[in-house]
């Protein structure tokens, strides 16, 4: 299915070489904020239970590699890691980043 998926995209003359790049950061975007999200609802259900954690630098470092909202949507929705004050500036400065450099490829391609 998803060879026959990606097949389609890339043999389709409608979409463009700027268009399908943003199509794929898109989606590498909001597959790594699911796995952020996931990482840190996780987390939280593990210190709930007092069992071995996620490393503090793994936590930090997800948001950073496409998964913004996900690191985001992690400390405000899971409500985790919300005393940390470098935690919420961390992902609030990774998520900026991510929607500008997103944005500027929107314009300048």
């Amino acid at each position: 299915m998803e060879i026959l998926f990606a097949s389609l995209i890339l043999s389709s003359n409608s979409l463009t070489n700027k268009e399908l790049l943003l199509w794929v950061l898109a989606i590498v975007e909001i597959i790594m904020s699911l796995i952020t999200a996931i990482v840190y609802k996780r987390d939280k259900v593990l210190a709930k239970k007092g069992l071995w954690r996620t490393k503090e630098k793994t936590l930090l470092i997800l948001p950073w590699l496409m998964g913004g909202i996900g690191g985001f949507l992690g400390i405000y929705a899971v409500r985790h890691k919300t005393q940390h004050w470098y935690f919420p500036l961390n992902n609030m400065v990774a998520l900026i980043v991510q929607a500008s450099l997103f944005i500027s490829l929107a314009i300048l391609l």
